[in-house]
């Protein structure tokens, strides 16, 4: 859903701009001068994936937070918060506590900004986060307790990439051909993708996967995967919580053990020592979603390969 608040003099000057540049054969105006382009702001690297893709060279996007960032802790710092005022549009997950103080932020200064949250239509998945500084969630606030790693599904990402055209087609009416294009041919691109890795991955439904930060939920639905989470959300593990965790994913057997660089490198040691299995590391806030999403799958179908291997081997 796009929050649409009227348009200051500057937005509708650069509107009217953009607008004359059609011609009246239909026809698409030439890319603007970059200082001209619809200015676009993403909160996190994943966003601007869809950006870059739909938007191409008709548009200019900033990002927030880098992908080193946890991106559910993460504080944009004033000169971030300074050079995203200036934006037309503002892409949010809709999800990330950083996100709303952000956009009151940035509305506040520059009104006329629309701020579109990309989680429209998508199915949240609850329960595996806590957003509370008090250990506890809380289902009124926007975000409430659900999953944010939306961008971890290709079929979720084939829904944001159409609310993302969509906001780009009201910030720029006069490259609504180009966007489409881009859009038609990513659509196509995600869902081809998203084939190859159901026929990849269709022997290892109903295996577990064990992650230390639970940011392949969605991931992990879409192919019928069971995510298990051995870390505990934003606190300390206390030794008996963490002792229960470790003896349930030795029990569930699970296939790859994912963990993300960020993290202290000792909590992966500690999984390492317990189940035998080495971290693979995977960037969930990575740019390129579509690298990450494969570096998964690679890791859970190759060890499927190895697993029909030895059985093979010792019969």
């Amino acid at each position: 859903m796009t929050a649409r608040i009227p348009q200051c003099p500057t937005i509708a000057f650069l509107a009217a701009i953009l607008a004359s540049g059609c011609s009246g054969n239909g026809k698409q105006a030439e890319p603007a001068n970059k200082e001209e382009l619809p200015r676009v702001v993403v909160t996190i690297p994943p966003l601007k994936y869809f950006v870059d893709r739909i938007g191409g060279d008709r548009v200019t996007v900033e990002c927030l937070a880098p992908a080193s960032a946890d991106p559910e802790t993460f504080e944009p710092s004033m000169a971030q918060l300074r050079k995203a005022s200036n934006a037309e549009l503002m892409l949010t997950t809709g999800l990330l506590p950083f996100e709303e103080k952000v956009a009151e932020a940035i509305s506040s200064s520059n009104p006329g900004i629309r701020i579109t949250p990309l989680n429209g239509s998508i199915k949240l998945i609850e329960g595996t986060h806590d957003h509370g500084d008090d250990g506890h969630s809380h289902p009124h606030e926007p975000h409430g307790n659900y999953d944010p790693h939306i961008w971890t599904s290709l079929r979720n990402a084939r829904t944001m990439a159409r609310g993302t055209y969509e906001a780009l087609l009201a910030a720029s009416p006069a490259d609504s051909l180009y966007f489409k294009s881009r859009l038609d041919s990513l659509d196509h691109h995600l869902d081809s993708l998203d084939m190859a890795t159901s026929i990849r991955l269709a022997p290892t439904k109903g295996r577990t996967i064990l992650v230390w930060h639970p940011s392949l939920s969605y991931f992990a639905r879409d192919y019928g995967l069971h995510q298990l989470a051995i870390g505990n959300e934003h606190k300390e593990s206390s030794i008996t919580g963490l002792k229960e965790r470790l003896d349930l994913a030795r029990h569930e057997k699970p296939m790859v053990f994912f963990y993300q660089r960020e993290y202290d490198s000792r909590q992966a040691e500690t999984v390492t020592d317990a189940t035998g299995l080495h971290p693979v590391t995977i960037a969930p806030l990575s740019e390129n979603i579509e690298e990450a999403i494969n570096k998964a799958a690679d890791a859970i179908a190759g060890t499927a390969d190895n697993d029909n291997n030895n059985d093979t081997t010792q019969k």
